[in-house]
């Protein structure tokens, strides 16, 4: 006999369960458990005091996107009030080179919305990229580009191909296609073909913004050498305007769900580590918890944020499942998007030598460094991490950012905070011992690369770090062997309907009733709401529950479209609230 029972049970408690379980619940009417394993909800949603005493750092997600929860704010109107922001720095990318200490940076949409203060900065290294910019930014803000993100974001593989489920998409398609082409993304099939490296290089003259938009590739878990990345090369590119932040640290978006699911009704238990899926006649019927006690699900179960192994192996068994999924479960690359993930408490935010060149250089969210333009240094970093190799010195390619001069939330008064991202080898390639002599160099190869770049990012000014590692990943059990942040690669074959197989990729598992998702499924490597949303959309299909998406005022794409656009809309409505601080 169960111990408890619920319509729906949730196994993990991190940002994909959470916003899944708000559809099941206020949409679909069912009562919801979450059984999470670690001591709090939220997952990779996490902000801790970690370098020091009241300077909060994000131990794993820190970009957000405005498409992340385009359906969250059209469906759950509280979600921004309760935390679920998008917010911007006065740059959201950018580059400083140290050879000429120039810099490249790219101006937010919230402060420069027609993207001309950034063309002015681009031009100074190419006019003809400046250009391309403009209309790059153009086609950014039309509703034709948006329609097709949203389509390409929040439908699960089998209704792309549905024109039945799912129509329009194509239209939508044509409908963008010469916004494209005005803006002068070709895409002929040297384009479909290319590596973001070759694709950017052909479409972009300067390596300073080519160093930019393929950094932030790579911080999308791409490896910006590998072919068939040519389309989503355009899409790297017309996202480094909008990068953004959840202000307070991304865990807030953890509480705004949380405070929803509370007034729902939903019942939580963390320190509730899941042994196996309760199978009967191939159906699932609930989860036995480690300690023997049973949760009977009346209506159905779900995996979110557990790896495909985790779900296939040790939660069905892998004597439950066909043999070619268990091969190409067995098969899936995990090893790339390993990282340093490093936070410091300082007592002075830095002061760059390329301030000279580009006096706001330095409030920038996604700031690279390297010893000169060329983007040759990613693609070498890229090259060494497949390897499982730390790169040359010289090759490291770190980015950085002062979070707190966005967001005085993250730091005491006078104080400040940085965090920064490298490529790393996977934690497995180094034993628990290796690993603290390795995070304890780093700290201090970085601060040597820092230096060079801010004289005043010395020892001196550190208060404190916290060491991040793939290897300190590891206590995200979704992550293991390798921890690296984004679960599973985002290599062309696990992309889409691949990802993370053809056969779990529309969120069904072999077994009735258990249904699959988090970052190891599409989209993958983000904070974002698709998992959570296209699984509901599956469960909503299989089970005749109510599509949100068919209601008049919330047909899609527009209702999702204009939830983006209104997130943009009220960072615009508060700079003109309140000065600039930024002169």
């Amino acid at each position: 006999m169960a111990d408890m029972s619920f319509d729906a049970v949730i196994i993990g408690g991190g940002n994909k369960g959470l916003m899944l379980a708000m559809y099941l619940m206020k949409y679909a009417g069912m009562s919801v458990g979450i059984f999470e394993r670690r001591h709090e909800i939220g997952g990779c949603l996490a902000t801790e005091e970690t370098a020091a005493p009241g300077f909060r750092g994000n131990t794993h997600a820190n970009i957000i996107l405005p498409m992340y929860y385009m359906p969250l704010w059209r469906d759950f109107p509280d979600f921004w009030e309760y935390g679920g922001r998008w917010d911007q720095h006065l740059c959201s990318d950018g580059f400083v080179f140290r050879n000429n200490k120039k810099a490249l940076g790219i101006y937010s949409t919230k402060y420069d919305p027609d993207q001309s203060k950034t063309a002015a900065q681009i031009a100074r290294f190419s006019k003809k990229d400046a250009d391309k910019w403009l209309k790059t930014s153009e086609m950014e803000r039309s509703r034709e580009y948006w329609r097709v993100q949203a389509d390409m974001l929040f439908n699960p593989a089998e209704y792309k191909l549905d024109p039945n489920i799912a129509p329009g998409i194509g239209m939508r398609q044509i409908e963008f296609f010469p916004k494209m082409m005005e803006a002068g993304y070709t895409p002929d099939g040297v384009i479909m073909a290319g590596s973001s490296y070759r694709v950017i290089k052909e479409w972009f003259e300067s390596p300073e913004l080519q160093s930019c938009i393929l950094r932030f590739a790579v911080s999308a878990v791409n490896d910006i050498n590998d072919a068939n990345y040519g389309p989503t090369a355009m899409g790297f590119a017309s996202y480094l305007p909008i990068i953004g932040f959840a202000p307070g640290g991304t865990h807030q978006i953890a509480h705004a769900c949380h405070q929803i699911l509370t007034q729902l009704g939903c019942k939580f238990f963390t320190h509730a580590e899941v042994d196996k899926v309760v199978i009967e006649n191939g159906e699932a019927k609930g989860i036995k918890l480690m300690d023997g006690s049973q949760v009977k699900a009346n209506k159905l179960v779900v995996s979110a944020g557990m790896s495909p192994a985790q779900l296939c192996f040790d939660l069905i068994g892998k004597e439950k499942i066909d043999p070619m999924l268990a091969h190409r479960v067995e098969m899936i690359e995990n090893t790339f998007g390993c990282l340093m993930w490093y936070t410091f408490a300082v007592h002075q935010a830095p002061n760059y030598l390329a301030e000279e060149f580009f006096p706001d250089i330095h409030e920038c969210e996604w700031l690279g460094m390297q010893p000169d333009s060329s983007p040759d240094h990613i693609a070498r970093e890229c090259q060494y991490m497949k390897l499982g190799m730390w790169p040359p010195f010289e090759d490291y390619a770190p980015t950085v950012g002062c979070h707190s001069l966005a967001d005085p939330l993250m730091a005491p008064p006078g104080k400040h905070v940085l965090q920064n991202e490298q490529l790393a080898p996977p934690a497995s390639k180094h034993t628990e011992k290796e690993w603290l002599e390795i995070k304890e160099r780093y700290a201090d190869e970085l601060i040597q690369i820092w230096k060079q770049y801010a004289p005043n990012m010395t020892w001196d000014n550190v208060i404190g770090v916290d060491t991040n590692s793939p290897y300190d990943n590891l206590r995200m059990k979704n992550l293991a062997p390798h921890g690296t942040m984004a679960g599973i690669d985002r290599n062309p074959w696990q992309l889409e309907g691949n990802r993370p197989t053809p056969e779990l990729a529309n969120h069904r598992t072999p077994i009735k009733n258990l249904y699959c998702t988090g970052g190891c499924w599409w989209v993958g490597s983000n904070a974002g709401s698709s998992e959570s949303y296209n699984c509901y959309k599956i469960i909503a299909k299989d089970l005749n529950l109510p599509k949100i998406w068919e209601q008049s005022d919330k047909q899609e794409p527009e209702s999702r479209v204009d939830a983006g656009f209104e997130a943009k809309k009220r960072l615009w409505d508060w700079g003109a609230a309140h000065p600039k601080k930024y002169g």
